[in-house]
């Protein structure tokens, strides 16, 4: 995968030239079908310059500007190592590509800007959160976004109840068996004079040293935690634990089964729902705040997004409107339709309030609705 950090992509909004080509298609990562990866942009290519020719481009011209694209159609390598998505940008001094995890609709774009919106979900439906799967035998603990998860490790902590006894209390760890099936259905069981309650005990103990590394690598992060395992196992840490980032609701299951792709995708799922939670306490303290304080206008959100003041923004994402602004005049023009000298000020709005330190929460139909017609609407910094 390809960084595209914020400033990139700012970097790429920015960019305007009397002739732009946007390119956008779906990728195949491994087996037979990666051999469709470059026939695609083959065709891709092939309509970019049909559609040059038709405006009037010369058959030199449009060789020399589609020449860098073509190179990469025959690079090999390239081809053979992708993501979901590839996004590329072409003008005359600029040619940059991008494999990313986004699942692209395939299209070509020919402007005097870039096209950017199917880029907009890396940065509006993105969080940073950690996931703890939660086992007596292989304990771990991932870093993980919507489109990635990446193990990260717990330095100086056990990872498997085994391990925690023999070096909490070598006495405990003797009675400690693995291989048979017991009451949990996780193939342990213990001996002793209470096996409920030194198995209980046990686990606490253990959950005890493994909150002691979580806490160590997370530091003083907020991000959320979600939890995955057995559902006697979850209460047991969240006893032990003080970590204000964690989730209420886990993802039930035995993670020593369960298929990494699919506990990624149930606990971003659990990680949703914490946002549609958050999004509803935004819009009640929208409306708690004076309308000084809430335009749900972009003639007036867009210059407070370009000069740092908006704090939240929400927006409707299927919502374009095409207009004109300068930033030096804060004079903003509103078209009824594209045109080679338009923007859409919506994507603009979205990104100057991210590069200046804002949320931005994406608006479902409903949730537009209940807020503001206009399918955008702001809470200011002051």
């Amino acid at each position: 995968m390809d960084l595209l950090s914020l400033q990139t992509f700012n970097q790429i909004i920015n960019q305007k030239s009397d002739l732009s080509l946007s390119i956008y298609l779906p990728t195949e990562k491994a087996g037979r079908e990666i051999r469709q990866n470059a026939v695609r942009y083959k065709n891709l290519l092939s309509e970019a310059e049909s559609r040059m020719e038709e405006k009037g481009i010369g058959r030199k011209d449009r060789d020399a500007f589609l020449d860098p694209a073509w190179e990469l159609h025959d690079d090999r390598e390239f081809w053979q190592n992708q993501e979901k998505g590839l996004a590329v940008f072409l003008t005359n001094n600029l040619f940059q590509t991008f494999r990313l995890p986004l699942d692209f609709d395939q299209r070509i774009i020919l402007d005097r800007r870039f096209h950017i919106k199917p880029l907009l979900p890396l940065f509006l439906e993105n969080e940073r959160f950690y996931l703890l799967a939660l086992s007596r035998k292989d304990l771990k603990m991932y870093a993980a976004t919507r489109f990635d998860l990446v193990e990260m490790p717990l330095k100086d902590t056990p990872t498997s109840l085994a391990e925690a006894l023999k070096h909490d209390d070598p006495e405990r760890e003797l009675q400690y068996q693995a291989g048979a099936t017991g009451s949990t259905g996780d193939g342990v069981i213990f001996h002793g004079h209470h096996p409920e309650n030194d198995q209980k005990d046990n686990l606490v103990r253990y959950f005890h040293l493994v909150d002691q590394g979580v806490m160590a690598a997370i530091g003083n992060r907020s991000r959320p935690l979600v939890l995955a395992g057995l559902d006697y196992l979850q209460p047991l840490y969240r006893q032990v634990t003080s970590y204000s980032g964690l989730l209420e609701e886990g993802v039930s299951g035995n993670v020593d089964q369960i298929d990494l792709d699919q506990l990624h995708h149930q606990a971003w799922k659990r990680v949703q729902e914490k946002a549609a939670l958050t999004l509803d306490k935004e819009i009640d303290r929208f409306h708690g705040l004076p309308e000084s304080r809430t335009p749900s206008s972009l003639s007036e959100i867009l210059p407070a997004a370009y000069h740092g003041r908006v704090d939240t923004l929400f927006v409707d994402l299927q919502l374009a409107v095409w207009g004109q602004y300068d930033p030096e005049q804060d004079k903003l023009q509103f078209l009824a339709q594209e045109d080679p000298q338009s923007r859409d000020l919506v994507d603009l709005a979205v990104v100057h309030t991210l590069l200046n330190g804002g949320s931005v929460q994406k608006l479902p139909e409903k949730d537009s609705e209940r807020l503001t017609p206009s399918g955008t609407a702001a809470i200011l910094r002051y």
